[in-house]
């Protein structure tokens, strides 16, 4: 399965204008929400996303891996939306600043390879077209769509004039596309979003990365303050969430790779501070929970996710 870096299609859950008890609670960290305005709908947002991978797995099964590889990714993307019809339409846009390294025995010795630099550019488009308010709770549905360009070096080579595994080139070659629908619904300190985003993956020099079908569940609660005295006011949030993406095989000239591919599924609790209506800061560690990973590949290991959010349009 390919090292996949969630470049988050911004997340957006804070409506600065809508009644407290429906709207005060911050957006899930790790899951998107069909909220257009407020703290996400026009806040730029970048956060430290962490992929981490080792331990030699074949159909299910750990086995020795004699290289005893260690691969760790860091991704610091730079989120910036503009809301073109307020309360309905975003678009955003974005770039993920990466470094990967991958730690390996040869020949007794250990070594590593590193890259780093800026990833693919993406253009990002999220429409509100359901929208039911109630006192105390709100139910909102929106639709999204992405395209990915191959802006990031894909043909990055060591000391040694040989490529870079592809899990470690800053980009993929390729023009990706992205459609999904997002979920959310408030009842007053208890939220809960979903979304579903499918990726068709395009090719580039024979080489395909397989579409992925992306699923997140986020179930978040207000923990402070109980009851607003005053609005807005500092707040806290915690979250549950369920973060998976299944993947198709890579393909080679047409040719389906057996050792891409698969399911992974992260359990996700985080933590969110919202000290001014304009600002949060939010972390989440994601715990590998299921992986059916096809052939034989690095599993994956416990991450983080580390962030902010700012409101400054």
């Amino acid at each position: 399965m390919r090292h996949h870096i969630h470049v988050a299609l911004l997340a957006v859950g804070f409506s600065l204008g809508y009644v407290p008890d429906a709207s005060a609670q911050g957006p899930p960290i790790n899951t998107d929400t069909a909220f257009v305005n407020g703290l996400q709908g026009a806040a730029v947002r970048s956060f430290v996303f962490s992929v981490h991978r080792s331990g030699l797995a074949r159909d299910g099964q750990d086995i020795f891996d004699p290289s005893d590889r260690d691969v760790s990714i860091f991704a610091v993307p730079i989120i910036i939306p503009y809301e073109v019809i307020k309360n309905k339409l975003d678009i955003v846009g974005g770039i993920p600043v990466l470094y990967k390294r991958m730690a390996f025995t040869e020949n007794g010795e250990r070594r590593q390879l590193t890259n780093s630099g800026f990833g693919d550019l993406f253009i990002l488009a999220k429409y509100l077209f359901l929208q039911k308010d109630r006192p105390g709770q709100t139910t909102r549905m929106a639709a999204i769509g992405r395209i990915k360009f191959p802006t990031g070096e894909d043909d990055e080579t060591d000391a040694q004039g040989n490529p870079l595994p592809r899990s470690l080139q800053l980009g993929t070659g390729s023009v990706d596309y992205s459609v999904g629908v997002i979920f959310t619904h408030v009842v007053r300190r208890l939220g809960f979003n979903t979304d579903l985003v499918y990726t068709f993956n395009t090719e580039a020099d024979g080489f395909a990365f397989g579409d992925t079908l992306k699923y997140d569940v986020a179930v978040g609660y207000r923990l402070a303050p109980r009851e607003y005295i005053t609005y807005p006011a500092r707040q806290w949030n915690a979250y549950l969430e369920l973060n998976g993406q299944f993947a198709r095989k890579n393909t080679l000239n047409g040719m389906a790779l057996p050792d891409s591919g698969g399911n992974v599924t992260f359990l996700s609790p985080g933590i969110q501070f919202i000290p001014y209506s304009t600002f949060l800061v939010e972390a989440s560690l994601r715990i590998p929970v299921i992986q059916n990973l096809n052939g034989t590949q690095l599993k994956f290991q416990p991450a983080f996710t580390v962030g902010f959010r700012w409101l400054i349009f």
